[in-house]
C-alpha cells in the first residue's frame, strides 16, 4: 500500500510542478525622441530546451523595429547561434557577435543614444529585423540556445527603429521618423505553470485507484 501511496503522491507532484519557463519584461524605455516607440520585448528562457525565445511588438503601432541589441553583462558567448521559429520567416538575423559596434547593419545603428552599456563594453548578440524602408512587420519573434545562461544574465538591451509616428499609428505616410531606445530588465518574471500532459494524467489517476483499491482490501481483510 505504501509503495501505491507513493505513485499517487509523485504523479500528484509532477502535475503541480511549475514549469521551466521564465520570463523578462522590458516595459520601460529610454529614448532619444519624444515620444518614442511603444516597444514590448518579452525574453523567455526555457531551461528545458536551453533556449531564449524572443518577442518584440509594438503596440499601440508608433514605430517599425529595425534592431535589437542585447547585453549579457560581463559573459563571453561563442558561436554559431541558431535562430529557430523565426517569425515572420526570413526577417530576423544575426548581425553582429560580441561586438562594441552599436551598428546593426545598413541604416541601422544607436548612435546618439549612449545606452550605459557595462560589464565587458560589449554587446553580446545584435540582430537585424526587416529591412530599411516600410515593411508593414509590428511583431518579431524568434528562438536561440541560452549559450548555458538563464534569465539572471538578461540586463540591458537596446532598439534602433524606423518610420515612428510623432503622432497616429502605422501605417501613416506621416511616419517618417526614426528611433533609438534603451531599457533595463526588470526583476519580473513570470513563472508559467506546467499543463499536465495525458501520460502525467494517467499516472495520476492509476495512483489514485491504486490507493483506493489497496484501502478495500485492507477493509476486507479485517
Amino acid at each position: 500500500m505504501k509503495r501505491y501511496f507513493a505513485m499517487a503522491i509523485g504523479a500528484a507532484l509532477t502535475l503541480s510542478t511549475p514549469s521551466v519557463h521564465a520570463t523578462v519584461i522590458y516595459d520601460t524605455w529610454n529614448s532619444n525622441l519624444a515620444p518614442n516607440g511603444n516597444y514590448e520585448l518579452t525574453i523567455t528562457h526555457n531551461a528545458a530546451s536551453s533556449t531564449f525565445n524572443y518577442n518584440l511588438t509594438v503596440s499601440p503601432w508608433n514605430a517599425e523595429v529595425l534592431g535589437l541589441f542585447v547585453d549579457f553583462g560581463n559573459r563571453d558567448i561563442s558561436g554559431p547561434v541558431s535562430l529557430s521559429s523565426v517569425s515572420p520567416l526570413g526577417q530576423v538575423a544575426l548581425h553582429a557577435l560580441e561586438t562594441t559596434s552599436n551598428s546593426c547593419g545598413t541604416g541601422c545603428s544607436l548612435a546618439g543614444l549612449n545606452p550605459p552599456l557595462g560589464g565587458d563594453g560589449e554587446w553580446e548578440l545584435v540582430f537585424r529585423l526587416g529591412d530599411a524602408g516600410y515593411d508593414g512587420i509590428q511583431t518579431f519573434s524568434w528562438t536561440t540556445q541560452d549559450f548555458g545562461l538563464d534569465e539572471s544574465a538578461l540586463g540591458l538591451v537596446a532598439i534602433r527603429a524606423h518610420q515612428l509616428c510623432t503622432s497616429g499609428t502605422l501605417p501613416n505616410d506621416s511616419c517618417d521618423d526614426s528611433d533609438k531606445a534603451y531599457s533595463v530588465a526588470h526583476t519580473r518574471t513570470v513563472t508559467v505553470e506546467r499543463v499536465p500532459e495525458p501520460g502525467s494524467l494517467t499516472l495520476a489517476g492509476l495512483g489514485v485507484l491504486l490507493v483506493s483499491a489497496a484501502r478495500r482490501r485492507a477493509r476486507q481483510a479485517v
